[in-house]
């Protein structure tokens, strides 16, 4: 009896480490889990902050000058689904607001300031340091070139601005990445003013992508 009863404690202590072992191996493949999630899963989001440029392209007479202008954005992203897929096309979709400014270094004198919506495509590979992507948009600038005439590109205060762009990532680490992006840009007004030209311009952007 006493050899049972000096046991007893020995056993208590056996059946608790037992117990507690599938517990830890949970929290362990948890932590796993949780290490293993990529910037780009579902409900991630991205805050990029960039600086560019763009010039026009085919303007060189009085009433289409040529254009360059020095541009600021900032940019909050969402992630809308998981990566998905096989191959190089494997990738996940994000939606974008972009909020961007800028004034004319060359051509008419002035600034424009407004809001745009992007769709875009990141290609992400597991793993991966280098992650391209491709992207579409949609605004509208709010703008004092206007003003300058006989030029008819920019006709009004109020212009659409759509937009295409290609881009690539380096990821530093997951929650940090320097970006290089190139975009075409078409400034116009949809005839709401008399003067609407139109400007189409090429330039990019380069800049932080912050994801949290």
């Amino acid at each position: 009896m006493r050899v049972i009863v000096s046991l007893l404690p020995a056993a208590a202590f056996a059946a608790v480490f037992l117990t507690l072992q599938p517990a830890s191996f949970a929290g362990k493949e948890m932590k796993s889990v949780l290490e293993a999630r990529s910037p780009f899963d579902q409900g991630a989001r991205e805050l990029q902050i960039g600086l560019g440029g763009f010039t026009s392209v085919g303007n060189y007479s009085e009433v289409r000058p040529h254009t360059t202008d020095v541009d600021a954005s900032v940019r909050l992203g969402w992630m809308l689904t998981s990566p998905a897929g096989e191959g190089a096309l494997r990738g996940n979709l994000e939606f974008l607001t972009e909020i961007v400014g800028g004034g004319v270094v060359d051509g008419p004198s002035g600034g424009m300031a407004g809001l745009s919506l992007l769709l875009r495509y990141n290609f992400v590979q597991p793993d991966a340091h280098w992650v391209p992507y491709f992207q579409i948009g949609a605004g509208a600038l709010y703008n004092n070139i206007h003003e300058n005439e006989p030029q008819r590109l920019i006709g009004g205060p109020f212009e659409f601005n759509l937009q295409a762009g290609l881009g690539l990532r380096y990821l530093f680490s997951d929650e940090c990445a320097m970006f290089v992006e190139a975009d075409y840009r078409h400034i116009s007004n949809a005839c709401l003013y008399d003067r609407n030209a139109g400007m189409n311009s090429v330039g990019g952007w380069l800049g932080v992508s912050l994801f949290f």
